[in-house]
């Protein structure tokens, strides 16, 4: 026992995030990064059986429980949107507020808790996720936000006014979730701004745009015109980090999660492209800072990392474990986050990426906290 704590602890400082340089730019050494989903985060804490109300020490509490003394994690990602934005933004809609009395009341309880929570938060003048933002910096984490390029979940709380008023910029039928066609100029135009204005507002590290989620962006057109549109979207928002950069004289992050040409496979180059994504490109352009490479929603223990390390050279390329085990469809235990994390190493891969790590308290169940300070050492992954 003695023998292998003082294995951790060497491999650990070893380890330890260091940043080097590319093209002038750092490169963050990232162990292990955690994302937060932004529903779960709002309505649930240590101990919840179901939903519940969430005071700003519950947040403070959610950024300490992953920051505890020997913990590998270095990065937090704090998902801030669906189609709609967690927070009171002038550019979109936030959550909830476009529902009628009659909606609200059809809501499960899960949707109204998180709906009341963050009204609750904002009717006092608080913003959670700057409060998590500033714990984040307190633990001496980087904090990056979150967003997801096109969520399809459904429902009346994720409505927003530019869905509702533009049925021509939609992927989905009004029934199939609230996706957007980035075939749109317009559509493009209005994802810069939601993320311009979250970038302006909060003290973050800089962004990852997680393009998993969902793996669909054009409803129409070939390849090479998808990939030509969302080169010129990318570039842009790179150009307004470094603008940003400039301000608060540091260099902001701009990290991306591969989206699967299905959603039962793994993401591969040639399915990214064909969604319309080329991180080779991104990368190689000096747009972005890190590439995860992941599977939608489940783990197979197989992932594809080390294709994508033969492409990108630059930059450091991360395996994404998700919660759920595929063939079982429960959520991961301890062992079974190892042996992921094991095979994601055996592909050469720079880091862990841990995808809405905290979400099983929906169903009541602690997550596996244990593993925090295990699955970031290579060489010694239990």
């Amino acid at each position: 026992m003695c023998r292998l704590w003082l294995l951790t602890l060497v491999a650990t400082l070893l380890l330890a995030p260091t940043s080097t340089t590319h093209a002038g730019k750092p490169v963050r050494s990232r162990r292990i990064l955690v994302n937060y989903d932004g529903c779960s985060t709002l309505f649930s804490r240590k101990g919840s059986q179901g939903p519940v109300r969430i005071t700003v020490d519950d947040l403070k509490t959610a950024v300490r429980e992953v920051s505890f003394p020997g913990s590998q994690v270095d990065t937090l990602l704090l998902c801030i949107n669906a189609q709609v934005m967690y927070y009171p933004t002038k550019v979109g809609t936030m959550l909830g507020t476009l529902a009628t009395p009659e909606q609200r009341k059809k809501w499960p309880p899960r949707t109204r808790q998180w709906c009341d929570n963050l009204q609750h938060f904002v009717d006092r003048g608080i913003d959670p996720w700057a409060v998590m933002v500033a714990e984040a910096k307190r633990q001496k984490k980087e904090v990056l936000l979150s967003f997801r390029m096109n969520d399809g979940h459904d429902g009346t709380h994720l409505e927003t006014r530019f869905w509702r008023n533009h049925p021509e910029y939609h992927c989905f039928k009004p029934d199939q979730g609230h996706t957007l066609d980035y075939g749109h100029q317009a559509v493009r135009d209005h994802m810069f701004l939601l993320i311009q204005e979250a970038v302006h507002r909060y003290d973050c590290d800089g962004i990852e745009l997680d393009f998993n989620r969902f793996p669909i962006l054009f409803k129409s057109g070939t390849t090479a015109e998808r990939v030509a549109k969302m080169n010129t979207f990318v570039e842009r928002l790179r150009v307004m980090l470094d603008r940003e950069g400039k301000k608060r004289k540091r260099h902001l992050v701009m990290g991306v999660r591969t989206p699967t040409q299905d959603y039962d496979v793994a993401a591969t180059y040639q399915g990214s492209l064909k969604v319309g994504c080329d991180p080779v490109a991104w990368a190689q352009n000096g747009w972005i800072d890190f590439v995860t490479v992941s599977r939608f929603l489940s783990v197979t223990f197989d992932l594809p990392v080390a294709p994508w390390k033969k492409l990108i050279t630059n930059i450091p390329v991360y395996g994404c474990i998700e919660i759920v085990e595929k063939k079982t469809g429960k959520a991961l235990t301890p062992r079974q986050y190892r042996r992921a994390a094991r095979h994601i190493w055996s592909e050469r891969a720079d880091g862990i990426y841990l995808f809405n790590f905290l979400i099983t308290r929906e169903g009541s169940t602690e997550p596996a906290f244990e593993v925090l300070n295990q699955l970031g050492n290579p060489g010694v992954v239990p």
